[in-house]
């Protein structure tokens, strides 16, 4: 009897919707081999097997089996279609049954949501050494320490009084004499911008990007320090600056404009090369992706070139026909029978009319 096709721990009951492909179903015998009635409950029963512990897995179980498919208590009923709708379906060593397909699926799933919380842990580690670095320890902390046990009236009446006097040196750094009570512990915006992260230099790398477009001339660059800070990288931030410029119908205000195009830029270069943002996870070198990763994004993307949805912003090394692409042939070659199959055509037709 065949060991378990998942793990005991693969568990996606988080994931509200289940991968149908369409093309597989259609062109699956179970459409020519069962009846309607098995058709239905057979669908019922991969809805409930992908919220099972393992996902793709049922109990082997007629009171079960018939519950999920739709029959209640009336197991008659449910033995009356139980041979059509169990098509596919395998008893392994643990005495559950699976399904092969929607065993692959859950397997697919499971790692997404890996990867993802590898990501989410990396961004949360590199926020909380940031703040550390920041606010935690050092002069700076200890200042800031003593600034917050002031009493909330000096507070307030130091900021009152420091207003027209920031309005008047606006971004003029040590405009304001060393003696002068109202100026101590004041900073202008350009001067703590480049304190904190240097975003001097990130403004003089941004802002020609952007022109004469009225956010050129907006100081805060907070919004971009905390997307950096969330692990996004520096190229993330250009390329979907560019994107904005050319393709947006808006016209950026504020550096915040541009959140949605960074976060684009980032997912697309994670489309790419799976790997989470940040170049560490707690001081150790990211994991590489595996072999089979890589593999599974270069049939994606050569899939969707084939089917004539490839996007500009994506990377030529991805492109099967451009001088820059780094798939290997039988990549292509297999992304091509992918396509051709889910078609309805012969690979000698379908390549006579691919891009």
């Amino acid at each position: 009897m065949r060991e378990p096709l998942v793990p005991l721990h693969v568990d996606v009951r988080e994931f509200a919707f289940m991968p149908l492909d369409v093309a597989r179903l259609r062109d699956s015998a179970i459409v020519d081999e069962i009846s309607g009635d098995e058709f239905r409950a057979a669908i019922l029963l991969w809805c409930a097997s992908w919220h099972q512990v393992p996902a793709g897995s049922l109990p082997n179980d007629p009171k079960q089996l018939s519950k999920f498919a739709g029959y209640g208590r009336v197991i008659a009923e449910w033995e009356k279609v139980a041979g059509g709708a169990l098509y596919g379906w395998i008893e392994c060593s643990d005495g559950r049954l699976y399904h092969p397909v929607i065993a692959e699926k859950a397997l697919e799933a499971w790692e997404k949501k890996s990867e993802f919380s590898q990501r989410s842990n990396a961004r949360a580690e590199q926020a909380r050494a940031a703040a550390e670095a920041r606010w935690g320890k050092g002069q700076g902390g200890d200042e800031a320490a003593a600034s917050d046990a002031k009493p909330l009236g000096t507070k307030a009446l130091e900021t009152k009084n420091a207003e027209p006097m920031r309005e008047q040196c606006g971004s003029m750094p040590g405009a304001l004499p060393k003696g002068n009570r109202q100026g101590q512990g004041i900073e202008t915006a350009a001067a703590r911008s480049a304190g904190r992260s240097g975003s001097d230099e990130l403004g003089a790398r941004l802002r020609p990007l952007v022109g004469s477009l009225p956010v050129s001339v907006d100081p805060d660059l907070t919004p971009i320090r905390k997307l950096l800070a969330e692990g996004l990288e520096l190229d993330d931030v250009e390329q979907g600056i560019r994107a904005f410029v050319e393709r947006g119908r808006t016209r950026p205000r504020a550096w915040g404009d541009f959140e949605k195009w960074i976060r684009r830029a980032a997912k697309d270069r994670l489309d790419v090369d799976g790997s989470p943002p940040a170049p560490t996870i707690g001081g150790k070198p990211r994991p590489l992706p595996s072999p089979a990763q890589i593999r599974r994004v270069q049939i994606r993307f050569a899939a969707e070139h084939f089917r004539g949805h490839f996007s500009d912003g994506w990377p030529n090394e991805m492109r099967p026909g451009h001088p820059d692409c780094t798939i290997p042939e039988e990549v292509i070659d297999e992304a091509r029978l992918l396509v051709a199959t889910q078609q309805g055509v012969s690979l000698a037709e379908f390549s006579a009319t691919a891009h």
